[in-house]
């Protein structure tokens, strides 16, 4: 019964050691032997970095939606932005308009974080919203420079000169564009 037990010990050791199960496998590339779209996981119990991104984006939009503290939601919405995945940006833009404010906060940094053309799109849109408030127009003017596109320039200059916005925003606007215009852009 020893030997059974020696055995399988070898055996499992070697193929640890040939690296079917390695655990430092885990910080490279998927091995060969698995297809791109197997749930290959480590002896640790977490998924390799193929799917950590997937994973986490889900566990993020989870705990962002479910009736949690504000504090937990903005943290977790916060963690998704500095994922840097731009598939959150839909569901980020559903949360800007969220009642509570911490929310909407969270979600605007986190889409601010976003440098992509549909973050730059929702921040315009929470600049031009009618029922969101005067404080958040203008955190999100604030992030709109930091797209640094030739159109997030564009959309200062209209609301610098725009009869729709309000004089905050307007002036909020003015000052941005006279910043940049001091830096030398891409």
């Amino acid at each position: 019964m020893q030997r059974v037990w020696a055995v399988a010990l070898w055996v499992s050791c070697s193929a640890w050691a040939a690296g079917k199960t390695d655990r430092g496998s885990s910080l490279g590339n998927a091995k060969e032997d698995s297809a791109p779209g197997d749930a290959v996981v480590a002896l640790n119990g977490l998924p390799r970095p193929t799917e950590a991104p997937d994973v986490a984006l889900l566990r993020g939009l989870i705990w962002s939606f479910e009736p949690n503290p504000a504090e937990i939601r903005s943290l977790a919405i916060e963690d998704l932005g500095l994922l840097g995945d731009t598939r959150a940006l839909n569901p980020l833009a559903q949360l800007v308009v969220d009642p509570n404010p911490m929310v909407q906060v969270a979600a605007l940094r986190a889409v601010a974080l976003m440098r992509h053309p549909r973050a730059e799109e929702i921040l315009c849109n929470v600049v031009r919203h009618p029922q969101l408030s005067e404080k958040l127009k203008l955190r999100a003017l604030e992030w709109v420079v930091f797209q640094r596109t030739p159109t997030s320039q564009t959309f200062l200059q209209q609301v610098s000169t725009g009869p729709s916005f309000s004089r905050a925003l307007q002036n909020q606007a003015k000052l941005l564009l006279n910043d940049m215009k001091k830096e030398v852009w891409p």
